[in-house]
């Protein structure tokens, strides 16, 4: 049988994409999928709530202050923090909900019944609040918690820490109960 003869088939073409499709195509592939994550995890903000549950007395549900300093960075980390959680978390007092505020409209704290220091927030004007309404400060850095900075410190990954200063709660008059001290680090 003889062979079929084939004509050579024409050179394909190839297919250019233009300069500025491929500039958007290296941007899009080399950004990360969560750009603004919050210095904090959903994790970490239900177990910052469950452990308010443990204040002596324990609040019936309220407000967490989210303090961010100057700066889009700060501020977009506490609305990050804040959007964590949602409509509400549950504690054993009632609901907690969280408010992005600032360091100069912060104040002495009223109204709070917890201060959350967002990236680049001020540990000086958390504490000041602490003080002022013996609620606790809380931070992700545990280092803020070791130099007597902050009250509490909670991290989540890779397993649970709750850390705190005993020494920094008992000056802005925040007690714990019992039953927290099973679960928490105590420096």
């Amino acid at each position: 049988m003889p062979h079929a003869h084939r004509l050579p088939e024409p050179p394909r073409r190839a297919v250019g994409l233009t300069l500025p499709f491929r500039l958007c195509l290296a941007l899009a592939l080399s950004t990360p999928l969560q750009a603004n994550a919050a210095s904090l995890s959903a994790k970490d903000a239900m177990i910052i709530v469950k452990a308010l549950g443990f204040l002596e007395p324990a609040p019936a549900g309220g407000v967490v202050a989210i303090l961010y300093g100057p700066g889009n960075a700060s501020k977009a980390d506490a609305v990050d923090i804040a959007g964590l959680f949602g409509s509400g978390l549950t504690s054993s007092g009632g609901t907690v909900t969280a408010k992005p505020v600032d360091q100069a409209g912060l104040g002495d704290g009223a109204g709070y019944i917890a201060v959350i220091v967002a990236a680049g927030g001020s540990t000086d004007a958390a504490m000041a609040a602490a003080k002022a309404h013996n609620i606790p400060c809380v931070t992700e850095a545990l280092t803020d918690v070791q130099a007597g900075h902050c009250v509490m410190s909670v991290q989540t990954d890779p397993r649970v820490v709750i850390t705190v200063n005993r020494a920094v709660a008992q000056a802005v008059g925040v007690h714990f109960a019992a039953a927290l001290a099973m679960l928490i680090h105590e420096i």
